[in-house]
């Protein structure tokens, strides 16, 4: 009983609604190369792409199996209108799908850009810039507040050394040595804040 016959097709589709695996296996395992070489890929012509309709079709037709009336023409026209009908909804997942990335970069293509050349390149140097801002705040308000003065009215508000050192109430070599000691202090309340 090893050669293919109708009478064997027949017998094997009588056992398989039946409930026969072995028999059903039998008859998908026989037509699974014409079904991929003659009806899908063909279609398809993607061998992956056939692969995988082959593999729902024969999944489709073992859950539908019960609904399989014999005809003299065989088993394999039922399977080739699986196998076709797959191939379709195939074709028709792929044309929707292109169709919906059509419209998104013709949506997309009229967009203004969001952000400006160069943008973020702006924003981190502005947060990096508020972060050092923010830093030396810190340090500042570490120091002694006489430090502070001095550093503000010679840096700050860029005044002369002898207008500062008015301000303060101090010689100039005094204020000199004021402000040394108070960038020292600056530095340092600074690399402690980090």
């Amino acid at each position: 009983m090893n050669t293919w016959t109708a009478e064997r097709e027949r017998e094997l589709c009588k056992l398989a609604a039946r409930g026969d695996r072995a028999a059903l296996r039998t008859l998908m395992e026989h037509f699974a190369d014409p079904l991929f070489a003659g009806v899908i890929l063909p279609r398809v012509g993607n061998r992956a792409d056939a692969e995988d309709i082959l593999r729902e079709t024969l999944a489709r037709a073992v859950e539908r199996f019960e609904d399989f009336v014999w005809q003299d023409s065989g088993l394999f026209p039922w399977l080739r209108r699986i196998a076709v009908n797959r191939v379709v909804d195939r074709s028709r997942r792929l044309a929707a799908r292109r169709r919906m990335e059509e419209s998104y970069q013709a949506e997309v293509a009229v967009l203004p850009p969001r952000i400006e050349a160069g943008a973020e390149a702006a924003l981190i140097e502005q947060q990096e810039r508020a972060a050092c801002l923010s830093q030396l705040e810190r340090a500042l308000s570490a120091i002694h507040e006489r430090y502070r003065r001095a550093i503000d009215l010679r840096i700050v508000q860029e005044r002369s050394r002898e207008q500062a050192a008015s301000e303060l109430g101090v010689t100039v070599a005094t204020f000199d040595v004021i402000l040394h000691r108070a960038l020292t202090a600056l530095r340092k309340a600074y690399g402690e804040v980090t």
